[in-house]
């Protein structure tokens, strides 16, 4: 019997850097019931979903649907939906039409997953085209507010933080508490969380301008934390701490 490839996607995070790491795979009931009957050789490893089947198999138009679960607990800091409501679940909708993208589903709609744990999203492939189904769906990654908290030797002078990599457009951070034992120091603007990118803020005397910390350590979604900010609301930031 000869096989032909019908499906060839792979899942990365923003966060990983395109690395495909932090996600388990599973098909629904009814997907695997239809990958049986149509005789299709399913494999899921790190993160890919590739099917072959019969030739002769998915003539019609199909729906394969897989549950996304973090394989890493940090996963989940890290991830947001932009435009999906609380209602909602993100679903990853692709087909060979468009892009694939992420849309909003009503909860009710999907009784299944309250029986399901450590489920992020639901992969949604349709199939249909004479072309096999390859590409790549890309999970973005949370951005919050930096926050530098300051310590040492260094927490009761005036400080400022320099963004080194964007001259035209730098970072800005104020400093929303100071005291003899801990400073902090708060981004104006949402800033995405990349593991293992380059570090943009060095820390500078804001009296001489002198670098006093050449390279500030990135945030991560491990250390995320409630800030007080200049107007007194409270928002959720990612926290860097120093001690020089």
């Amino acid at each position: 019997m000869e096989y032909v490839r019908i499906v060839d996607v792979s899942l990365c995070h923003e966060y990983y850097n395109g690395s495909s790491c932090g996600f388990k795979v599973v098909p629904t009931l009814e997907t695997a019931e239809i990958l049986k009957r149509e005789q299709t050789l399913c494999r899921i490893y790190d993160g890919k979903v590739r099917l072959m089947a019969p030739a002769n198999a998915f003539l019609g138009k199909s729906v394969l649907s897989f549950y996304v679960k973090a394989s890493i607990a940090e996963v989940w800091n890290v991830t947001y939906f932009d435009g999906i409501a609380h209602d909602e679940f993100p679903v990853a909708v692709v087909s060979a039409e468009k892009d694939p993208y992420f849309e909003g589903r009503s909860k009710e709609s999907m009784p299944e997953l309250q029986r399901m744990f450590g489920v992020i999203f639901l992969l949604e492939l349709h199939i249909g085209s004479k072309r096999p189904l390859v590409c790549t769906v890309k999970v973005p990654t949370k951005k919050l507010r930096w926050c530098y908290c300051v310590s040492g030797v260094y927490a009761e002078r005036d400080l400022s933080i320099n963004d080194s990599l964007d001259a035209d457009d730098p970072v800005q951070f104020d400093c929303v508490d100071k005291s003899p034992k801990l400073s902090l120091y708060v981004s104006r603007r949402e800033i995405p969380i990349v593991s293992g990118a380059p570090s943009r803020f060095q820390l500078m005397d804001s009296a001489t301008s002198k670098v006093l910390v050449k390279s500030l350590p990135n945030a991560s979604g491990k250390t995320l934390a409630k800030a007080s900010l200049d107007d007194g609301t409270r928002t959720i930031v990612a926290e860097c701490f120093v001690n020089p």
